[in-house]
């Protein structure tokens, strides 16, 4: 007992401070190993799930290649397979993602046949199911499934997200309905709330050219809405697959409000190489702004062969240098006489545009 007094007195002597150092000391190493557990059990649950992964995604394999290369293929084996191995959803995901992977490089009769195994697998309700979901990238995930496996029969669910608050859930939808709506694939324009990102209209344009629409729309249609942004991405498709009939329209956009509209609008017109805006062109000028008196110089060169050059040469006695320059470029560019000129305005060292000729001539700029 003595002993046992004195080690509660040597105790009892020890600083308070000592105490909280070995009190934390003993917290960190509880910690430290907690997060040992952790990692631990993380990578055992890591690869369990890569070895069930590779497992399934080897029978799903199996399996499509069978059925693929088996015109008579029992539709009772099907059923067998989704009641043994597709009785999960881990391993119904990971079937799908192997039909998708496949069905990706495929179409026609080949596609149709791995849509039919799909729905018999009842991966179609799996894919479905996830568009109820709380989560937008879960009906993201789902949306992209059901058009890329052809589920033309939930257009009006896939519909229902075109206007979502997410734009990425949004971009899905809209890619979807592209690639499904086959009569009218660009009728969502119309249902449109919400403006159209610059990368979700190359998403748009993405799918149209790879889904060989044959019902391709006049988007001239779309040329009147409200919306800028879904007027910008029109003028892209007019432009995209030249749609020349809607040339009077680009004239009228040229009197939009909106600067930055405008400026498309005279993109368009130079990449269309319409003609007929010449004159609208040469109208408006003077009540443009700074950049777009820009690309109304770059325009006219490439879209007529007339004698601007009066016009060109009004333009040189201007103040602002860079106009001055794109002027001078125009000329040489709409032939030899505009570059006759220049090359007189070049020899005279006494004019006042002698350096901008000097600059447009150059060959190395």
């Amino acid at each position: 007992m003595d002993r046992l007094y004195k080690l509660q007195d040597h105790f009892a002597d020890i600083p308070e401070t000592v105490e909280i150092i070995l009190l934390v000391s003993l917290f960190f190493l509880s910690v430290a190993f907690g997060l040992f557990l952790v990692i631990l059990l993380s990578r055992l649950k890591d690869g369990w799930k890569y070895r069930r992964s590779r497992w399934m995604g080897k029978k799903s394999q199996q399996l499509i290649t069978a059925y693929m290369f088996d015109d008579e293929w029992p539709r009772e084996r099907t059923i067998r397979f989704r009641v043994k191995k597709l009785n999960n959803g881990f391993n119904r995901q990971v079937f799908l993602e192997s039909l998708i992977s496949l069905s990706q490089n495929l179409i026609g009769e080949s596609a149709e046949r791995l849509s039919v195994l799909y729905e018999e697998l009842g991966l179609h309700q799996h894919s479905k199911y996830k568009l109820y979901s709380n989560s937008w990238d879960v009906i993201a995930k789902g949306i992209c499934e059901l058009a890329e496996m052809g589920m033309q029969q939930d257009l009006d669910l896939i519909r229902s997200f075109i206007n979502h608050s997410h734009p990425i859930l949004r971009s899905e939808a809209q890619v979807a309905l592209i690639r499904l709506e086959k009569d009218a694939p660009f009728a969502f324009l119309n249902q449109l709330s919400e403006p159209l990102l610059g990368w979700q209209q190359m998403q748009l344009a993405r799918a149209a050219h790879k889904a060989h629409l044959e019902n391709l729309p006049a988007f001239e249609q779309w040329l009147s809405n409200e919306e800028e942004t879904i007027v910008v991405f029109c003028l892209r498709m007019i432009v995209q697959y030249a749609q020349h009939n809607a040339v009077p329209k680009l004239l009228e956009l040229l009197d939009h409000p909106s600067a930055e509209l405008r400026r498309e609008v005279l993109v368009a017109i130079r990449q269309l190489e319409a003609f007929e805006a010449t004159e609208k062109l040469l109208e408006i000028y003077s009540h443009e702004t700074p950049e777009n008196k820009m690309e109304i110089l770059k325009t006219l060169p490439a879209i007529t062969l007339e004698d601007n050059f009066a016009f060109y040469e009004r333009v040189l006695l201007e103040s602002d240098r860079n106009l001055q320059l794109a002027a001078a470029r125009a000329m040489i560019k709409s032939g030899g006489k505009g570059k006759a000129i220049l090359s007189g305005i070049k020899d005279d060292l006494q004019h006042a545009l002698h350096s901008v000729a000097a600059f447009a001539l150059d060959p190395r700029i």
